[in-house]
């Protein structure tokens, strides 16, 4: 019987001597690899040798990645392996490993190695005796050649020859394109195998001739092609073209120029939500990542009636009321972004129910403008406008100087219709005069609010040109006004 224990096969043996049973035990290790050499390696085989400490099969995984095929010696176990491993391609690289397993199963592996093939010059396909033989005589005599400035001389000439000989590639068709906000993979096909390059240019880079960059397909000998260019700007026209060279010799094959425009970025919807809700009216409010334009299509749920509004200004932060609603009724609000390219994204649903409005008007923007009119009487025209989320019926209130004194409180008339985009115009503020202002609305079901306290200064009167040439002679000649002081008692 044999068991495993710590990687150690126990193998017990009896025998009798003199009729008692006398048991032996024997261990025995995995075997052990060492000496792992790569010999002979050409440019379609190599031989892997290595050794064991005890007798073991002789088996070699290998692969171009870590994902292992495998070639066994069919020789008998020994503790010296060799294996050829053939077939395999030029100019490559091959991760390996040995696998050596004894007569009694207990297997072991190497560490990863890898070795790559050689390049080769195939003349097997030359077809012509002459011509395969005067290649052969080139390629020896090239090997005998050390000089730079010589081999530079002999790798132009056979570029020239292999110009007017084979021809550039051609480009099959044209580019196909998957075109995102900042970056394109450009795909084309070549009757040949050949290298492959994408050219291009914003068009504000672009001057009918150069490029601005360039990028290098990674398989640089197929007939297929194709290239990632990242790092683009989202919404902008690019020129480009495609360039195929093949074998790095030869003219390339390359297209016109082309073009495309990347996608623009999809804007996203951030919390949209109900603000406050009325008898009639709802407002929504949200956010978006990019500028865009909002729409809100809202539906009745009792009688699936469906309307929308919208606000076509490009904005990151929107609020919509919605109008003409039915009391106590249950509506769904869908919102819609639209960025300037046209790309649009929903949200989902929210739902709201109308009810009777105890919120009262939000009130923004309030601004102030003031423009002096010089005159015998001068005044000043001040005019302050606002806005509030909902219809509301507004009037502003102001005190010259900085602190509220109802006594001294100004308030002009209230509307005489509710309103969501407000002005007051003021004629009697006093020129280089500070004051205090703010607005107090209520909106149709009664509830009313104020706005903070806001401080303006009004413009300064002007001196006109006979008042600066008086102060300025003052300055000047000042020193004649104490002239004949002194005899006064």
């Amino acid at each position: 019987m044999r068991r495993v224990l710590s990687a150690l096969f126990i193998l017990f043996a009896g025998f009798a001597i003199g009729g008692f049973t006398v048991w032996h035990a024997f261990a025995q290790t995995a075997p052990t690899i060492s000496n792992v050499s790569v010999t002979s390696t050409t440019a379609t085989s190599t031989t892997v040798t290595w050794t064991t400490d005890q007798k073991t099969d002789s088996f070699v995984d290998f692969s171009t990645d870590a994902n292992y095929c495998g070639v066994r010696n069919q020789g008998d176990f020994s503790t010296s392996h060799t294996v050829v491993i053939p077939n395999l391609d030029p100019d490559t690289t091959y991760f390996f490993r040995i696998r050596s397993t004894n007569s009694d199963g207990d297997q072991h592996f190497s560490g990863d190695y890898t070795f790559t093939t050689s390049s080769t010059i195939d003349l097997s396909k030359v077809k012509n005796q002459q011509q395969a033989q005067l290649a052969q005589q080139a390629i020896s005599a090239v090997q005998h050649i050390t000089n730079p400035q010589a081999l530079q001389a002999v790798a132009q000439a056979v570029n020239q020859q292999a110009q007017q000989v084979i021809g550039p590639p051609q480009i099959l068709g044209n580019p196909n394109l998957d075109i995102g906000a900042d970056q394109v993979t450009v795909s084309w096909a070549t009757d040949q195998n050949s290298d492959g390059t994408v050219f291009i240019s914003s068009d504000s880079e672009y001057n009918g001739s150069t490029y601005a960059r360039e990028e290098q397909d990674p398989n640089s000998n197929s007939k297929t092609h194709s290239v990632v260019v990242a790092g683009l700007a989202p919404s902008t026209l690019y020129h480009y073209k495609v360039s195929s060279k093949a074998a790095g010799i030869g003219a390339p094959g390359t297209t016109g120029d082309l073009t495309f425009t990347t996608k623009s970025v999809l804007p996203s919807i951030i919390n949209p939500h109900v603000v406050k809700t009325g008898e009639h009216e709802a407002t929504i409010s949200w956010g978006t990542t990019v500028p865009a334009a909002g729409t809100v299509i809202y539906t009745n749920m009792s009688s699936r009636k469906s309307l929308s509004t919208g606000d076509p200004n490009y904005l990151v932060t929107h609020i919509l009321q919605l109008t003409n609603l039915t009391f106590q009724t249950r509506y769904e609000a869908v919102v819609t972004a639209e960025n300037q390219a046209g790309d649009k994204i929903t949200s989902d649903p929210i739902y709201f129910v109308t009810t009777k409005n105890i919120y009262p008007p939000v009130i923004s923007n309030v601004t102030n403008d003031s423009t002096l009119y010089p005159g015998q009487d001068t005044t000043v025209q001040t005019v302050i406008s606002w806005a509030t989320d909902e219809p509301a019926q507004c009037y502003l209130s102001y005190v010259s100087g900085v602190v509220k004194n109802a006594a001294e409180t100004v308030s002009s008339t209230p509307e005489s219709a509710p309103l969501v985009k407000h002005v007051d115009v003021v004629t009697n503020f006093s020129p280089a005069t500070v004051y205090k202002y703010w607005v107090t609305c209520t909106d149709i079901d009664g509830n009313t609010t104020s706005s903070e306290d806001f401080v303006l200064l009004t413009p300064e009167q002007q001196k006109s040109i006979i008042d600066l040439i008086l102060d300025n002679f003052k300055g000047t000649f000042g020193w004649l006004n104490g002239i004949g002081g002194g005899a006064k008692k």
